[in-house]
């Protein structure tokens, strides 16, 4: 080989090399994704699976999140953590947002999951409930302090339920179960998502009444984030918002597929639980003040009826309306 061809062999590589490498400047290095975490409003469930399904899917990661995702300890314990800055995005009913903002929390929720509510009442179906008003004379289970006890006065009121005809017994969590399965009690309040499928599997004949239905639907579960990130982050929490949405979507066309990558997060879970309550879950996205509105728009008239019921039978003191608590303006276009 002649020093000349070396020469230019030498040149095209070095020629090679830089525009590789004004390539790669150009570029710049890979942008990290954004690492968010979303805290739970309670042990994983049915429902949860739609977010576990956005992970295993790439879904949060296509919108440049990098999302880990924890189990809570109730809704007012999400609105805390998140209000406090120690968990990106969380997951908590209407009542537990107002409750929260109205003692000074600063979160707001940005996307709806569960419009409707999930709070109802299951009979046994040997006890001869056919209608609400057949529970006049019924002992139903319930665990004190639980969000829908608080609301049985307005299930009675918009019911023309006489509340001296109905006995409540009041038991911890596990003992509402063996009331019931054990004929101690008529009914319980049961979560349509929850004790309601626990009962059916283990073999019990019901009839089940959702508050909804019974004229007093609540804003169910949502996604909150704090007023900080919504300020100085709403870029963020737009996309979180709609990877959320694609994620439902995602879920209700393949809810095995849901399931799974609930599975993979925590393999000790029941499969088939997991299935029947994201089957109940998917049936409460839509709220019945707004049944055609798209997946995360939450109804100004829930987040009404919500305050309006936590004023009158929660003693809940304040002059926000009910516009302080949520915002549609990161699901909507």
């Amino acid at each position: 080989m002649t020093e000349r061809t070396t020469r230019r062999l030498w040149t095209a590589a070095l020629a090679a090399a830089f525009l590789a490498g004004s390539l790669l400047t150009a570029a710049g290095p890979a942008a990290a994704n954004d690492k968010v975490s979303l805290r739970l409003n309670w042990l994983l469930s049915g429902v949860h699976s739609i977010f576990y399904l956005g992970v295993d899917k790439g879904i949060y990661a296509a919108e440049g999140i990098d999302l880990t995702i924890g189990e809570g300890q109730g809704s007012g314990r999400a609105v805390q953590v998140v209000a406090t800055g120690g968990d990106t995005f969380g997951i908590a009913d209407g009542g537990s947002v107002i409750a929260g903002v109205t003692r000074g929390a600063p979160v707001r929720s940005v996307a709806g999951v569960l419009n409707t509510s999930p709070y109802g009442m299951s009979f046994r179906a040997d006890r001869s409930v056919e209608t609400i008003k057949d529970i006049e004379g019924k002992t139903i289970g319930a665990t004190a302090g639980e969000a829908s006890m608080q609301l049985l006065p307005a299930i009675w009121k918009a019911n023309d339920i006489d509340p001296s005809k109905v006995k409540i017994l009041n038991v911890d969590g596990p003992g509402k179960l063996v009331a019931i399965l054990q004929g101690q009690a008529d009914g319980i309040l049961a979560g349509l998502e929850g004790q309601v499928i626990i009962l059916k599997q283990k073999g019990l004949k019901q009839k089940v009444f959702s508050f909804a239905e019974l004229g007093v639907n609540t804003q169910g579960l949502t996604v909150i984030a704090s007023d900080d990130t919504i300020k100085n982050n709403p870029d963020l929490v737009k996309r979180f918002v709609r990877a959320t949405v694609k994620a439902m979507q995602a879920a209700k066309a393949d809810p095995e597929a849901a399931v799974a990558a609930a599975m993979k997060a925590k393999p000790q879970a029941d499969p088939k639980l997991l299935a029947e309550q994201l089957e109940v879950s998917l049936t409460l996205l839509p709220s019945p003040s707004a049944p055609n509105a798209p997946l995360g728009v939450m109804a100004r008239a829930d987040w009404q009826r919500t305050l309006d019921l936590m004023k009158t039978y929660q003693d809940v003191t304040t002059d926000m309306t009910a516009d302080t608590f949520f915002t549609n303006s990161f699901v909507q276009p």
